[in-house]
């Protein structure tokens, strides 16, 4: 169903002209533009779903040819990391299929020094406030422990476990996860909605999604519109893939350091007041450098990237 509503995405840009000349209604002018949308819908989903399915197919077979179960950790920690290098996988094969050119559709373009700072000090400032935020909303809905449990993949005990997980969640996973969401999906509904304000939601509603962790949908949601508002401002996910490694880079450390020593962090259970001014003063420095240098958002071509 992907590839025939390319084609039929194809067929219908080649008659754009002949709909100006018999004066047919075009949905771009009356509305937006529904196989954009549809496409973007169509091979986003698809392309987590067939990473879903190999994941599901991969630990059947991998379980079946053990004499004994899996019990440690090695076996998650390279699963996770494998999928995510895979879900780019069937989406560069879609983009390539539709001739669609991969830098702009993936949104890969270039940035200025100055944005990469902004974008370094927002993360910084929001992974701490969003941190905060965590703490508050697990006074009402804690965590069950099965979630806390699957905290145990981001701790490390060795130099390789440092390696894989650290490559994984603040390289490969900031990479391919917005590309896929912010590169592609959102640039595409930005393309088809003519709304940047609805194509963030949607994207970071996905996003959301595909963690599937409804205690922690909040805090995604709000990030994910941070990361959404990055790309669309900028017209690059570079932005987005710093903030985003930013956040996943503190994470691990607060994982792997000893509750007891982090004091100099923490009031009681939760980030000290310092540590939250100095958050808000940061990202509002951050957020104010970008829009220096970004006065204007980016225009969305017609092949899904973006240009100045």
């Amino acid at each position: 169903m992907i590839f025939v509503s390319l084609s039929n995405c194809r067929a219908r840009s080649r008659c754009l002209n002949s709909r100006a000349v018999t004066n047919i209604p075009d949905e771009k002018v009356i509305g937006y533009d529904r196989q954009r949308v549809r496409f973007a819908f169509l091979a986003t989903i698809g392309s987590l779903l067939f990473v879903l399915l190999v994941g599901i197919v991969a630990a059947v077979l991998f379980q079946s040819l053990r004499p004994t179960p899996i019990v440690d950790t090695d076996l998650p920690r390279w699963a996770i990391l494998i999928g995510e290098a895979l879900i780019i996988v069937p989406l560069v094969f879609i983009l390539r299929r539709s001739r669609m050119p991969l830098r702009e559709s993936l949104r890969l373009r270039e940035v200025a020094g100055p944005t990469v700072r902004a974008a370094l000090l927002i993360g910084l400032g929001v992974s701490v406030l969003i941190d905060e935020l965590d703490r508050l909303i697990a006074l009402v809905f804690p965590l069950p422990a099965s979630v806390m449990g699957a905290m145990d993949l981001l701790v490390f005990s060795s130099m390789g476990d440092a390696l894989l997980v650290i490559g994984g969640a603040v390289v490969l996973a900031p990479v391919v996860e917005e590309a896929v969401f912010r590169g592609f999906f959102q640039g595409q509904l930005e393309l088809g909605y003519r709304d940047a304000t609805k194509a963030v939601l949607f994207s970071s509603l996905l996003f959301t999604l595909v963690h599937f962790n409804p205690w922690w949908g909040v805090q995604i949601y709000i990030f994910g519109m941070v990361l959404g508002y990055l790309a669309w401002r900028t017209g690059s996910i570079w932005p987005s893939i710093c903030v985003h490694g930013v956040n996943n880079g503190l994470a691990l450390m607060v994982a792997n350091v000893d509750t007891g020593s982090q004091e100099w962090y923490l009031t009681g259970e939760h980030v000290a007041p310092g540590w939250l001014l100095l958050a808000a003063l940061l990202s509002y420095g951050g957020f104010r450098l970008l829009l220096l240098e970004n006065p204007a958002p980016a225009t969305p071509t017609n092949e899904g990237g973006s240009e100045e």
